[in-house]
């Protein structure tokens, strides 16, 4: 059987496939052989980090000018989805670090600010999170509530609450989103800000059920510092633009738990003899497994337009959507099929199923939950339609003749 990527190698440099080549290497020599361990302890070691960024996982996106490695995105998910296959955890934290973390400051901080982040957070040197998330704001950013304001001197600081930060605690800086004041229509004012982590209020490292050892945080902000990113009141829109580019590394991180997963069931009935008979040869188990590389693949297909789109400096946006909603679901679908023919054996933690399972649920709520992708979906396509029947501004059930 073709490499499911085989289609994919077309679409990439030379220089691209060395550097996939490259990735693959380096997971298998530093994350597989940890990766049970990490779970266990529930942390990334710091050092993990420093050797990502040497190895220019942490820059993949960001031009070479800054220090990055000017991949195409089609090459940075599949780097993402390779790391998933063994880690969960870290490729999500690669995932938020190279679509947010860099990605924000990259398109919209100043120069100057540029020039402090650059080439730091590239390299390993810096941990950056990004913080949006608070008890009552996440798709629903209306519900920030950290504020910022501005000091008689022109400084910034920030006062809040934020909550289910990825790398929070473990970072060194870090972007977080405020309001900084009202619109002329009194509606909450959006900005992003670069701070020092050492500032903030640590809570806690937040238990969860899966990608346990990402440093999921809570915290505190009191009177912090901060320097504005970009212009005042538009975090969101920079936010947006960013999660465009996060929900396809998101889609990549779920095909990877999900091969995982398969590529366990595959061996398992393979090897596993019930009633005298090999797994392989039931035919019930045969056509589960068929359905999960059907479901996949489809996830794969999905994945290369918007990457595409993005190489020729489209918008893709419902792509993006499309993509991370259907991947998403596929994969914990594959896990949960993958966890049903391993048996008990597949439940305990003595295999990598179960981790793969719990990992894939969370790709069905980060980046904005699946609930969200349906709704960017639905409404697009509905007015598309609108503009095509010329039915824009019509009352439900009725047609303009």
């Amino acid at each position: 059987m073709l490499h499911p990527h085989s289609l994919y190698y077309d679409h990439l440099k030379p220089a691209e496939l060395d550097f996939l080549r490259q990735a693959t290497a380096f997971v298998a020599r530093e994350v597989a052989p940890h990766a049970a361990e990490w779970e266990e302890r529930e942390e990334l070691p710091r050092e993990l980090f420093t050797q990502a960024g040497r190895a220019g996982l942490m820059g993949m996106l960001a031009p070479k000018a800054v220090g990055g490695q000017e991949l195409s995105m089609l090459c940075y998910c599949l780097v993402i989805e390779e790391i998933a296959r063994h880690c969960g955890a870290f490729a999500m934290n690669m995932a938020a670090h190279n679509a947010l973390c860099v990605g924000h400051p990259l398109g919209y901080a100043s120069d100057e600010l540029k020039r402090k982040i650059f080439p730091s957070v590239l390299n390993g040197d810096w941990m950056v999170a990004w913080a949006l998330t608070e008890p009552n704001a996440g798709s629903d950013t209306g519900g920030v509530e950290t504020t910022a304001t501005l000091r008689p001197d022109g400084t910034w600081e920030l006062n809040g609450h934020k909550t289910y930060i990825t790398m929070g605690l473990h970072s060194d800086r870090m972007i977080v989103m405020a309001v900084s004041g009202r619109d002329e229509r009194g509606k909450k004012e959006f900005s992003a800000f670069w701070i020092e982590t050492k500032d903030i209020t640590p809570v806690r490292k937040v238990p969860t059920s899966g990608v346990r050892a990402s440093n999921t945080s809570e915290f505190h902000l009191r009177q912090v510092p901060a320097e504005l990113i970009g212009a005042r009141g538009k975090g969101q829109h920079a936010a947006l633009a960013c999660l465009d580019g996060g929900r396809l590394g998101i889609a990549a991180m779920a095909l990877g738990l999900g091969r995982a997963a398969v590529a366990i069931a595959q061996e398992r009935m393979l090897t596993r003899q019930q009633f005298g008979r090999r797994l392989a040869d039931f035919q019930a188990l045969q056509f589960k497994l068929a359905d999960c590389e059907v479901e996949l693949r489809a996830a794969e297909a999905l994945l290369l337009p918007p990457c595409v789109m993005h190489a020729r400096g489209q918008k893709f946006s419902f792509e993006a959507s499309v993509a991370k909603l259907y991947a998403s679901e596929a994969a914990s679908r594959a896990a949960n099929t993958a966890l049903q023919i391993c048996g008990g054996w597949g439940y305990t933690r003595d295999t990598a199923v179960e981790r793969c399972w719990r990992d894939a649920r969370l790709c069905e709520i980060g980046e904005g939950s699946s609930e969200v992708q349906r709704l960017i979906i639905s409404r697009a396509v509905l007015k598309e339609a609108e503009a095509r029947c010329g039915l824009a501004g019509a009352a439900p059930g009725t047609a303009r003749t």
